[in-house]
């Protein structure tokens, strides 16, 4: 499946193989950013230019499970480690925060999302911040760039 999202505040889901979309998520925001898809491949998290976050369980509904307002400017990127229960997300404001972002196969279980640490390691140079971040494939290090 391909997820593409666009300024209209929805992320559609695409099924290459039956060339054919096969859900639209709601966002509720204005202009997404960037996103990224759990590991397990039922969690999707999208970045927003208005400062928010909003996860979506794809197996509960097409509208957002919750949303998330935790950076002072615009979201840049957002990004899951691909073995421990973490996420990150970062920002203009020159933040990168670290949630822990717990998927359960329990389908009755909601997931579990509890910030973890706010990193202000970087400076501003211009009217941007940190612009990207990805997580070491097996060690909980996070490494951005802005």
């Amino acid at each position: 499946a391909v997820v593409s999202t666009q300024s209209t505040g929805y992320v559609r889901v695409y099924n290459l193989v039956k060339q054919a979309m096969v859900r639209k998520l709601v966002c509720g925001v204005k202009w997404a950013s960037c996103m990224a898809i759990h590991p397990k491949g039922d969690n999707l998290i999208v970045g927003s230019y208005d400062k928010t976050l909003v996860w979506f369980d794809m197996d509960l509904s097409t509208k957002p499970y919750k949303s998330l307002q935790q950076h002072k400017k615009a979201v840049r990127d957002v990004c899951f480690h691909s073995r421990l229960p973490l996420y990150s997300s970062v920002s203009d404001d020159c933040s990168a925060i670290v949630t822990h972002g717990m998927v359960y196969d329990d389908l009755v279980k909601n997931p579990l999302i509890v910030p973890v640490k706010v990193l202000r390691a970087h400076k501003p140079c211009t009217k941007y911040g940190v612009l990207c971040n990805v997580f070491h494939p097996a060690l909980p290090w996070l490494f951005s760039g802005g």
